[in-house]
């Protein structure tokens, strides 16, 4: 028997592979905003609404997480 946070566990493992596709989405939203001058709460923001419209089953706080994560990666520390 699978568990339903087992599936979501999946699911979000085939995100972080980029299978499902919403992370390279996530991180464009992310990059060419912030790209563009915008500040970066509102850049955060929107790719916080594109992982929400792929994952509405994520709760909130877990999904800005992920997002923070995602971006996070991509920018020079």
């Amino acid at each position: 028997m699978v568990h339903e946070h087992d599936e979501e566990t999946q699911r979000l493992a085939a995100c972080e592979a980029a299978a499902c596709g919403c992370r390279p989405m996530v991180e464009r939203a992310f990059r060419e905003l912030v790209g563009r001058g915008q500040p970066m709460a509102h850049a955060l923001e929107a790719a916080l609404v594109v992982m929400r419209w792929h994952h509405p089953e994520v709760p909130p706080p877990e999904a800005a997480e992920i997002v923070a994560r995602w971006v996070a990666d991509g920018r020079p520390h």
